[in-house]
């Protein structure tokens, strides 16, 4: 398998739709969790002259998807929205492929297609992938997903007790006067080597 890699992708919207209405002929899909609820389903809007609407989601590649998931699912709590394997002719042209099969989960903070994140692993991919990097700093070429969090102390507790590799523990980046609780943020990095960013707001006097 390639090594894992991060990337923030347009190209693989086609997942978010139910297996139940694709219809291409040259592409297999088995749902292995059922579509989680919904609500927040209202059309993609377009600002004036811009070409984009806001992200849908980020997708990292990972290495393997059941420790990926103990950390996005069980430790930061996202509800999986859909978990569907893929193989066929119609997948390897999206993802610029021959041959591979792909498990596509997408997770979920809330109930809204927007703002989630994808934990995608290929499979029959050539020799194992190279362990990924576990800096404790950030350099060029580091990507990484951003979270705003309530519980900015508990959920640093749990990636610690995790092992998790630390970048920062939650910091107030600029102390601002007049509130009860500043503003902080941490970063660690997942079981590939992409940046988790948690953001917890400030409470003012």
């Amino acid at each position: 398998m390639r090594r894992a890699f991060a990337v923030v992708t347009a190209s693989l919207m086609v997942l978010a739709t139910p297996a139940s209405a694709q219809t291409a002929a040259d592409t297999e899909v088995k749902n292995l969790l059922p579509m989680a609820p919904v609500v927040a389903r209202s059309p993609t809007v377009f600002q004036q002259g811009q070409a984009l609407a806001p992200m849908a989601r980020a997708t990292i590649f990972v290495r393997d998807i059941e420790t990926s998931l103990k950390l996005y699912r069980d430790i930061l709590g996202l509800k999986p929205m859909f978990d569907n394997y893929w193989k066929g002719k119609g997948i390897n042209k999206i993802m610029g492929t021959d041959g591979k099969e792909l498990r596509a989960t997408v997770l979920m903070a809330g109930e809204t297609v927007v703002g989630n994140i994808g934990i995608y692993q290929l499979y029959k991919e050539d020799g194992a992938p190279p362990s990924p990097s576990q800096r404790t700093d950030t350099r060029i070429g580091d990507v990484a997903v951003v979270f705003p969090t309530n519980d900015i102390m508990g959920l640093t507790k749990k990636i610690q007790a995790a092992g998790y590799k630390i970048v920062s523990p939650p910091v107030a980046l600029i102390e601002r006067p007049g509130m009860k609780q500043q503003p902080l943020e941490m970063m660690f990095r997942d079981a590939d080597g992409v940046l988790v960013n948690l953001v917890q707001a400030g409470i003012p006097n």
